[in-house]
């Protein structure tokens, strides 16, 4: 028979192997939620890079969206024509560094308010890029940079030299 010392032995070494192979499918489980971890992150690292580049080429798209839209459609020259009243209030715009008033434009051309505001209409609907601006209750006009840069470099808008130099003589610019 076997004593009682040999009975704990054997239940100890049985309890001891049964907490090993526990700790073993711990472990395993353990590992396997470590490789899930890991492939997930690789997706997220991949989808992000996916999405870095995405958004690199939607800003490249963008801006060629701006070139097209303010350039010639089949190499064509484009040509705005505007009236003398016209090119003057759209010469103020194009040489003004910051945004100007109707108020403004008018003292500066010798012209009523309302005046103004139908050239700038006119300018609108032709085709002129003018932009609004709406500061403490007063409307500030100015003329998109990009189309600023296309007109110093075609004379989109062809502006009279002689009402250049008017308006540069006048100090009304």
């Amino acid at each position: 028979m076997r004593t009682t010392n040999e009975q704990f032995s054997d239940s100890l070494m049985r309890m001891n192997v049964g907490v090993k192979r526990a700790f073993a499918a711990v472990k395993e489980e353990m590992n396997q939620h470590l490789d899930a971890i890991n492939q997930n992150t690789n997706e997220v690292q991949a989808c992000y890079e996916y999405l870095a580049e995405l958004d690199a080429k939607i800003g490249k798209l963008s801006e060629r969206l701006d070139e097209l839209q303010l350039a010639p459609a089949h190499g064509e020259a484009v040509v705005i024509t505007l009236t003398h009243r016209e090119q003057e209030v759209a010469m103020v715009l194009y040489a003004v560094e910051d945004p100007i008033t109707s108020l403004e434009m008018a003292k500066r051309l010798g012209l009523t308010v309302e005046m103004v505001e139908r050239h700038l209409i006119n300018l609108a609907a032709k085709g002129v890029p003018i932009l609004k601006t709406f500061v403490n209750g007063k409307v500030y006009h100015s003329l998109d940079l990009k189309f600023k840069e296309l007109q110093a470099r075609r004379n989109i808008l062809m502006i009279s030299e002689t009402i250049s130099r008017q308006l540069l003589t006048d100090k009304a610019i």
